[in-house]
């Protein structure tokens, strides 16, 4: 398979990015033990989870990237929870940015609509999904910039053949690139920042809720206290 030269540059700058989120928050441990027990629990999920809870929440997912190997996290490795566009799942954590808001949304709501129908759709359900947006700030000494790579272009926004993707994901990841600027799949025009080294990331600010829904039919609905970001879009557009 042939791949890009990656070449280095610097990257400074802002990207988005949008992740699960409960609102409002909840106690996860409220249903499996009494309220004066929970600090004994909370205590034990720190012990045993392989989770560095003092590192910045930024960098988890680089921290499941690493735990996979456990063996008694092997059902992890096996199903590849971590899959992505850029990783396999099987050997290190990508943290997935956007340059813009919109773009990040597209993104996520199209690993939404996956879920969604692997989950409940087929009971005819609308999934829904509660988000958070952060707005970061990065700073890397080796970025590569694969929106440049236009004879690649196709290859880098295939809709769900990910190995070219996965080759350069890997390769990035062997020789210490920083990060990447690649067009979106999911936005026309987008562009995505994949992160393959935590210390990329320099800082990460909640700016606001928002909640997808997702219908069966594909038409999905983004509503937030942002006027900005309350519409809806059909998922056959989002990929192209």
């Amino acid at each position: 398979m042939d791949l890009p030269e990656l070449k280095t540059a610097k990257y400074e700058g802002e990207v988005f990015r949008n992740i699960y989120t409960c609102a409002p928050s909840q106690d996860l441990l409220e249903d499996i033990c009494d309220f004066e027990d929970a600090p004994f629990l909370d205590a034990l999920i720190q012990l045993t989870s392989e989770i560095d809870h003092e590192a910045p929440q930024a960098y988890r997912p680089f921290q499941y990237g690493k735990i996979q190997d456990q063996e008694i996290l092997a059902v992890f490795k096996k199903e590849k929870w971590g899959y992505s566009r850029f990783s396999d799942g099987t050997d290190y954590g990508v943290w997935y940015s956007a340059e813009d808001e919109m773009t990040s949304i597209y993104e996520a709501s199209w690993w939404a609509y996956q879920l969604g129908k692997d989950n409940v759709h087929s009971k005819g359900e609308v999934y829904t999904t509660d988000r958070m947006m952060y707005q970061c700030s990065l700073k890397a000494e080796q970025m590569v910039d694969l929106s440049l790579e236009q004879n690649f272009y196709s290859s880098l926004t295939h809709p769900h053949d990910y190995r070219f993707c996965h080759a350069i994901g890997r390769q990035s990841h062997q020789q210490g690139v920083h990060l990447l600027r690649t067009p979106s799949a999911r936005k026309k025009n987008g562009i995505c920042v994949p992160v393959f080294q935590a210390h990329a990331i320099q800082s990460a600010e909640k700016i606001f809720y928002m909640r997808f829904h997702i219908n069966i039919d594909g038409m999905i609905a983004v509503s937030s206290s942002r006027k900005k970001f309350n519409f809806s879009f059909q998922h056959s557009i989002v990929t192209f």
